[in-house]
């Protein structure tokens, strides 16, 4: 006689402590008798919002994993089609280089540093290969065409279906320089997604032009039909493998969130929908770890989701953020700041247009409210550096008129005066501690005005000793970093884009800034700094320096051009700018993506 077990499965497991929590005892059931609780291992599924594209756009083209993520091309409504490219980290996107050819209706395949743009509208055959910053033209496709589905990498892609002027069937297959056909599809379609290699593809759903749900598998020569999709649409997102792909967004009769799961033989409906029901989006990651961004509602929006469907919890990706803080008392510009956010200073400067007054102030942010901290001796325009309102020197200025060569430091109560900067000069840059510095560039003239030199002096805490010689005259150029690893960036003088670093003794050109600009802040270090508050156009962009090369950030709230700050690369304060001065404050918030924190077991409900 069978017993209940035997046709019901096995018993609840009686155990004293939890089982090791891994895919082996994932939809297993037990009771913590310790604890006196019924639990189990369940799989979590969601989606989370990410930072936002910088350019909302939809009908554009997604490759690479979800926390390297790389959108292309596309369509912005009164603009027309776009070239532009952004990268994701996971947390934001940054700006990376142009399509040779703006389009939308494009596809891709590939990862963020060896990505494949392919297709387009009204009927593309133009291919195009990133290297990670920008586009080189590759073998064109055999036939034009456009809202075709791709997988694969680089130098083994696959391009299946589409439309010219019909629906498409015939798949071809690049091999890194060159395509050549492929298989046909068993239903010609357009508007599809796909996922997989070139030896191991799946296509699903589209427009025939009514919307499907057919699935086919690839095998690196012909298609397979295989079970459909539950819920028919087009214009979808997907990603993943053959045998573990997803499958997001798109429209039926009208826009879906609906998000489905493929194992290899199944589609199973997700617990989990996209936040934003949209058409026509990008798509990247895998079946465990996916990507959509961009799209279109009623219009083209910039939102990114990340989607989850895991055994372990995770902290969800955090987007770079920028908000507003207590206002400083009394409206500046042109003052300079040092400091951490927690332990920042802010002085001189200017109370409205036209260098009008100098009133020499001094106030003190402890990383939420403002205080009044010891007058400047003289009022001015200045640059100043230090790692805290204790360690901060300021060197040279403006007053009205007049230079000065006039050296000052903060104990965190008052000013004291220190040695005399070699020369008379204004609109300065530096970095470093008060005791380990380096000032560089800045005018000599009224106004600080032209000649600016390249001659620059390092400070030891009582004496200044020349340093290694700028590689142009600057003015209004802040920078960040120590002594023998800083970077100073964003001159108000011509070139306005460079990045200058040093070393100690030599000075060498780093990545150009993307938004020309000087008489901005900057924070963070050589490898990680961030530069904010610029003159320039848009004077509300934030740039961010790996060491390398500048990636936007998010921007701020509000213009403030000429503005002082502090803090490091993903914690740090902005104040005021001009004209007329302002007290207005805000903070910045790094990224970060999402990580897992481990599998957690379930509680289950009794009675």
């Amino acid at each position: 006689m069978s017993e209940y077990s035997g046709i019901r499965g096995t018993r609840v497991k009686y155990l004293a402590s939890d089982p090791t929590l891994n895919t082996s005892t994932e939809g297993q059931v037990w009771y913590n008798s310790t604890e006196g609780t019924l639990k189990s291992l369940v799989q979590i599924k969601a989606w989370s919002s990410g930072g936002n594209m910088t350019t909302a756009r939809f009908a554009l083209g997604g490759a690479g994993i979800q926390t390297a993520g790389l959108g292309f091309g596309g369509y912005i409504i009164g603009t027309g089609d776009k070239n532009s490219t952004e990268e994701y980290s996971g947390s934001s996107w940054s700006n990376g280089g142009n399509l040779g050819t703006a389009r939308r209706s494009i596809s891709g395949c590939g990862t963020q540093t060896a990505g494949l743009a392919f297709g387009g509208f009204p009927a593309l055959t133009a291919t195009e290969e990133y290297d990670g910053s920008s586009w080189t033209a590759g073998g064109a496709l055999s036939t034009g065409r456009r809202n075709l589905g791709g997988a694969g990498i680089q130098t083994a892609g696959l391009a299946f279906g589409g439309s010219s002027t019909t629906v498409l069937s015939n798949t071809e297959e690049y091999d890194g320089s060159s395509w050549t056909a492929g298989g046909a599809l068993n239903t010609a379609r357009a508007d599809l997604a796909g996922a997989g290699t070139q030896t191991v593809g799946l296509a699903f759903g589209g427009g025939t032009p009514t919307a499907t749900g057919a699935t086919e598998e690839y095998d690196g020569s012909s298609w397979t039909a295989v079970n459909s999709m539950n819920t028919a649409r087009k214009y979808l997102a997907g990603a993943g493998i053959q045998a573990d792909a997803l499958a997001f967004g798109g429209i039926t009769t009208a826009n879906t969130n609906v998000t489905e799961e493929y194992d290899g033989t199944n589609w199973t409906s997700s617990s989990a929908s996209l936040s934003t029901a949209r058409r026509r989006l990008g798509g990247a990651g895998t079946r465990a770890a996916g990507l959509g961004f961009g799209g279109e509602t009623t219009t083209q929006v910039a939102v990114t989701e990340e989607y989850i469907s895991s055994i372990d919890a995770y902290s969800p990706s955090v987007a770079a953020a920028w908000a507003s803080a207590a206002p400083m008392p009394g409206g500046l510009s042109g003052m300079t700041g040092a400091g951490s956010t927690s332990s920042g200073l802010i002085f001189g400067g200017d109370n409205g247009g036209g260098y009008p007054t100098w009133p020499g102030q001094t106030n003190e942010f402890d990383g939420t409210n403002w205080s009044t901290g010891g007058s400047y001796p003289i009022g001015g325009q200045f640059r100043a550096f230090g790692s805290n309102q204790t360690t901060i020197l300021s060197v040279g200025g403006q007053l009205n008129g007049p230079v000065t060569s006039a050296t000052n430091s903060y104990n965190g109560s008052s000013w004291s005066a220190e040695t005399a900067y070699p020369v008379a000069i204004g609109i300065i840059g530096g970095f470093g501690t008060e005791t380990s510095g380096l000032v560089y560039g800045g005018g000599t003239g009224t106004f600080a005005g032209a000649p600016f030199p390249t001659a620059t002096n390092s400070y030891n805490g009582s004496a200044w000793t020349a340093g290694g010689t700028m590689l142009a005259g600057t003015g209004n150029m802040p920078g960040t970093g120590v002594l023998t690893a800083g970077v100073a960036m964003g001159s108000g003088v011509a070139p306005n884009q460079a990045t200058y670093e040093y070393n100690g003794s030599t000075w060498t050109s780093g990545g150009s800034l993307g938004t020309a600009g000087g008489r901005g802040a900057s924070s963070g270090t050589q490898t990680a700094a961030l530069y904010f508050g610029r003159d320039g156009s848009p004077n509300t962009a934030a740039e961010l320096y790996d060491g390398t090369s500048w990636a936007t950030t998010a921007s701020l709230g509000g213009s403030h051009p000429a503005t002082g700050g502090f803090g490091t690369n993903n914690a740090s304060a902005i104040i005021g700018g001009y004209y007329p001065g302002v007290g207005t404050t805000e903070e910045f918030t790094g990224g970060s993506p999402a990580t897992p924190t481990g599998a957690q077991a379930s509680t289950l409900t009794t009675s």
